[in-house]
């Protein structure tokens, strides 16, 4: 589809001047706010002007990528700001002080250069070092037992699954033990919505328990048509994040091929039919897991040998104690709450019905991996 980029101009910069202040807020930054221009460049995706004191956002980079990577191009604009209004530096434009600036404003390290690759939701295992040759051969493994698990034979299948929980479970306690240096990233889920609701919340609940990362509630502008939609981050190593990313779609798919094949079991009202039996389902599913989490741990004589709670998984103690993992959280949230939620309402004998069936969920198909887009980053006029 052919955009006429032109109309939206008003509109985001409108967005960006929002985005911009809320910036500042989130950051504790006494940035004043400068003029906002959309312009047409395909070279220079951003850049401040400190004559004019403006910062300039081009619409290819908008329309062309997500608007995930057009808020940390403004944040690197921003950061030029910092060094021109309140560290009053004329150093080399890259420096020291336009990197002390990204770090008070959260600006991801493939953001804070001039130019390269853009990065992308996912970014690629591209250098060859011992541990990230590690990370791929620990992917590929898990890749070949969860493609094991499409097998028809529900124990087959049952014990692909497991034994792929216990290489996760493994490797994460092997980095550990041994504090191997990692890599973040964070993956956006955006399905376009207004709100996440209760049964998506439960299937982060399973990956925060079972597979390393830590889930966070957030929202994302969509700039071809002017709404804001609640997403979910998947934050961890990029090993992780990668395998998480997996586990939602797969659930997410499953919920709903299950929900097709036995809705005609069920006649009170569709909606809360239907969610009762996506959380029963998801709480099978984490029975299932938990169970073979304590007999890893007992098995294996893991510091979670006596779990018996979801607080108490491998997967939560490791993140939880995975320091680095919170400064990387922090540096992107620096204001981060929680916010409580209450229970759906439910129909318990949908709810047991989609409970039995969880417990015999298996994975059923590989991690497929995504290309990343190719641009030059932004520069500094």
């Amino acid at each position: 589809m052919i955009y006429d980029a032109s109309k939206y101009f008003r509109i985001w910069t409108r967005q960006l001047l929002n985005e911009f202040q809320d910036m500042t807020w989130r950051y504790n930054i006494g940035l004043q706010t400068p003029a906002i221009e959309i312009s047409n460049s395909k070279q220079r995706l951003g850049s401040w002007h400190s004559d004019s004191r403006t910062i300039k956002i081009s619409s290819h980079l908008i329309l062309h990528h997500s608007w995930a990577i057009t808020l940390n191009v403004l944040k690197h604009e921003m950061a030029h700001q910092i060094c021109s209004e309140i560290f009053n530096s004329f150093e080399v434009a890259h420096g020291s002080s336009f990197q002390k600036a990204c770090s008070l404003l959260g600006v991801p390290y493939e953001y804070r250069s001039a130019a390269g690759d853009l990065p992308e939701t996912i970014t690629h295992l591209n250098t060859e070092t011992k541990e990230i040759n590690e990370g791929r051969r620990f992917l590929i493994r898990v890749e070949k037992l969860l493609a094991l698990a499409k097998s028809a034979n529900e124990n087959e299948a049952s014990l692909a699954m497991q034994k792929a929980n216990e290489l996760i479970e493994k490797y994460n306690l092997e980095i550990w033990e041994n504090n191997t240096t990692c890599r973040y990233r964070c993956v956006i889920i955006n399905r376009k919505k207004k709100r996440i609701e209760g049964w998506q919340r439960k299937i982060c609940l399973i990956l925060r328990d079972f597979f390393f990362v830590k889930t966070i509630h957030s929202n994302l502008y969509d700039p071809l048509i002017d709404q804001t939609h609640k997403t979910i981050e998947l934050l961890g190593t990029e090993e992780n994040v990668t395998v998480a990313e997996y586990c939602y779609s797969f659930l997410e798919n499953q919920l709903t091929t299950l929900w097709g094949v036995n809705r005609h079991k069920f006649s009170n009202s569709a909606r809360t039919e239907k969610n009762s039996y996506y959380h029963g389902v998801l709480a099978g599913f984490y029975d299932t897991l938990q169970k073979q989490n304590r007999e890893y741990s007992s098995r294996e004589n893991t510091p979670c040998t006596n779990a018996g709670t979801s607080l108490e998984t491998l997967s939560s103690l490791i993140v939880t104690k995975d320091h680095n993992l919170n400064a990387f959280i922090r540096m992107r949230h620096p204001r981060l709450r929680k916010i409580s939620n209450n229970g759906p309402r439910i129909y318990r004998n949908t709810y047991d019905d989609g409970l039995a069936t969880g417990r015999e969920i298996v994975f059923h198909k590989g991690i497929h991996k995504k290309d990343k887009p190719n641009g030059r980053l932004i520069t500094r006029n």
